[in-house]
């Protein structure tokens, strides 16, 4: 019985290089095991080559992204134009926001704090009083609103249209 376990053994080994040797596609019974070497050799060429585009493709994409970063960057505005556009919708006039950006540079502030400047204060109220005269002024004359003269059954030159017009209108 030691002989048939022993051979048993040995077809099972043998069965086991066998199916070793079968899931390779394109091996055949006469070739060894230099078509995986070459196969490997191969496989690490096709790997470098494909790596070594991967490296260009992202050292170009890293390229393009420099390029368009500045451009796709949104710029902030500062602070003074959206101080400008809060009073302006606020509904300060353009002259007084001008005196305004003077004063808050001569005083390096910033435009809300300048409001409080009693120099803008005065140019402010000024404004103010010179809109309120011009606003007050006499308009300028039209002309004289002259009164039509009525037309009666006395008015010298009556046509008979406007003789039946006026008959008719008075019933």
């Amino acid at each position: 019985m030691d002989e048939t376990q022993d051979v048993t053994i040995d077809t099972t080994n043998d069965e086991v290089e066998e199916t070793a040797e079968t899931p390779e596609a394109d091996t055949t019974e006469g070739e060894t095991l230099e078509t995986p070497e070459v196969d490997v050799a191969q496989l690490q060429a096709t790997n470098k080559r494909l790596f070594e585009r991967a490296k260009k493709a992202e050292a170009l994409l890293k390229a393009q992204k420099a390029l368009t970063k500045p451009e796709a960057k949104p710029t902030q505005a500062p602070s003074s134009s959206v101080e400008e556009t809060v009073l302006l919708a606020q509904g300060m006039d353009e002259s007084l926001l001008g005196e305004l950006k003077v004063i808050a540079k001569l005083r390096t502030t910033s435009l809300i704090k300048a409001q409080q400047d009693f120099l803008f204060v005065a140019a402010r109220e000024k404004l103010e009083k010179d809109r309120k005269s011009a606003e007050a002024a006499m308009p300028a004359s039209r002309g004289s609103g002259s009164v039509k003269a009525k037309k009666t059954f006395a008015t010298p030159g009556l046509s008979r249209d406007e003789h039946k017009a006026m008959v008719l209108g008075s019933r």
